[in-house]
C-alpha cells in the first residue's frame, strides 16, 4: 500500500482546517442569509472590489520591501495579485495566529530564489509599517471621536490601549531582532522543544541545529541592513495606510448596506480591537472572537445592536467565503506543485 505524499498530506490537512472554520461559521451564514432582505444589495456589492483593493495592497506592502532589496523586480501586477491572493489565505486560514502564514508564505518567497530570513524580513517589516500606520489612525480616530462626541470612555480607552500596544510590539520586536545573541538562545529552545516532540512521538531523525543559526543571523544581518537604510521601507508604509483603510471600509459598507451610516473613526476603532482580538485567539481567520469584539464596540459606540450584528455577521461570512474562493486554488496549485511561477526568459516573473 502506498502512503500519500506529503504534499496530499499537506492538502488534506488544509482541506480540514477550511471545513472547520466553515463549520464554525456556518450559524453565521445562516444568520447572514436570512438578513439579505434587508440589505441593499448595491452597497453590499462594493464589499467584493474592498476586499480585493485590499488583498491587493497586502501584497504591494510585501513585495515593494522585496523590490527596494533587489528581488521581485520583473514580476507582473497578475502574478502579484495572484500571489497576494494565496498569502492572504494562508494568513487567514492556516491556524497559530499567523505563525504558520509567515512560514508557507517565506516557503513560496525561497521557491523564487528569496532567502528564508529575506522573504521572513519582509514580512515583519510588513506587519510593522502596519501596525504604525494603524496606530496613527487610531489616534486621528480617538480625535475625531473627542470633537464630534461621538466616542464613549470605552471606546477611546480601547483605541489609546491598541495604539500604544501595537508600537510597544514593534519596538520590542525590533529590539529582539538587533540582538543576536538572544536570537540564538531562542533558537537553541527552538531546537530543544523541536527534539523533545520527535522523541514523544517516536520520530527516528537527527535535528542539524546549522540550518537554524543560518536563518536566525540572516534575520539579523536583515535587520541591520534594514536599519542602515530605512528607505525601503517608505513604500510599504504608503501602502500600509490603503491596506488599513480598506479593512475597515469593509465594515462601513456593510453597515450602509443596512442604512447605518456610523462615524468612519467608531469603525476604525472597532475593527481595530476587533484584529487585535484575533490575533489572539489562534483560531483560523479569528471565527467567532473577532465579530463579539466587534459588535461589542459598535455597541459602547451607541449603534443599534441588532442591526449592527446583522451587519457584521454578514459581512464576515462573504469576507470568508471570499477568502476561501480567492485564495484555495492558488494555495492548492503551490503545495502541489511545490514552486511558485517562474521566470521567463525576459527576466519577468510569469
Amino acid at each position: 500500500m502506498r502512503w500519500p505524499s506529503f504534499k496530499t498530506w499537506v492538502s488534506i490537512v488544509t482541506a480540514l482546517l477550511v471545513a472547520v472554520i466553515i463549520w464554525q461559521a456556518w450559524p453565521n451564514v445562516v444568520d447572514a442569509w436570512h438578513s439579505l432582505s434587508e440589505v441593499n444589495l448595491w452597497i453590499f456589492a462594493l464589499l467584493l472590489p474592498i476586499q480585493l483593493a485590499s488583498y491587493a495592497a497586502t501584497g504591494e506592502a510585501l513585495f515593494s520591501f522585496l523590490r527596494s532589496r533587489g528581488e521581485l523586480r520583473g514580476m507582473r501586477p497578475l502574478t502579484a495579485m495572484r500571489m497576494a491572493l494565496e498569502f492572504n489565505f494562508a494568513n487567514h486560514m492556516l491556524p497559530s495566529g499567523g505563525a504558520a502564514g509567515i512560514a508557507y508564505t517565506s516557503w513560496k518567497l525561497s521557491t523564487l530564489g528569496i532567502p528564508p530570513s529575506r522573504g521572513t524580513i519582509a514580512q515583519l517589516a510588513k506587519f510593522g509599517v502596519t501596525f504604525v500606520s494603524f496606530s496613527i489612525l487610531l489616534a486621528a480616530a480617538g480625535v475625531q471621536l473627542i470633537v464630534s462626541g461621538h466616542g464613549s470612555a470605552s471606546v477611546l480607552w480601547a483605541a489609546a490601549g491598541i495604539g500604544i500596544a501595537a508600537l510597544v510590539g514593534v519596538v520590542v520586536g525590533v529590539w529582539l531582532l538587533k540582538r543576536r545573541r538572544l536570537l540564538h538562545r531562542v533558537a537553541g529552545v527552538v531546537l530543544r522543544v523541536a527534539r523533545w516532540g520527535m522523541r514523544v512521538l517516536r520520530i527516528r531523525k537527527t535535528l542539524d541545529a546549522v540550518p537554524l543559526v543560518r536563518f536566525v543571523d540572516g534575520l539579523h544581518l536583515e535587520v541591520r541592513e534594514l536599519l542602515a537604510s530605512p528607505r525601503s521601507l517608505l513604500a510599504p508604509f504608503l501602502w500600509s495606510f490603503v491596506i488599513n483603510a480598506c479593512d475597515a471600509a469593509l465594515f462601513w459598507t456593510a453597515l450602509a448596506a443596512f442604512g447605518v451610516y456610523p462615524d468612519p473613526a467608531l469603525v476604525f476603532v472597532a475593527y481595530g480591537v476587533a484584529t487585535v482580538a484575533s490575533m489572539i485567539i489562534v483560531t483560523p481567520n479569528g471565527v467567532g472572537a473577532y465579530e463579539v469584539v466587534m459588535v461589542a464596540t459598535f455597541v459602547a459606540g451607541g449603534l443599534d445592536p441588532s442591526v449592527t450584528i446583522a451587519a457584521i455577521v454578514l459581512a464576515r461570512a462573504v469576507l470568508l467565503l471570499g477568502t476561501i474562493v480567492f485564495g484555495w486554488g492558488f494555495y492548492q496549485h503551490s503545495v502541489m506543485t511545490a514552486k511558485a511561477p517562474g521566470l521567463s526568459r525576459r527576466g519577468t516573473v510569469a
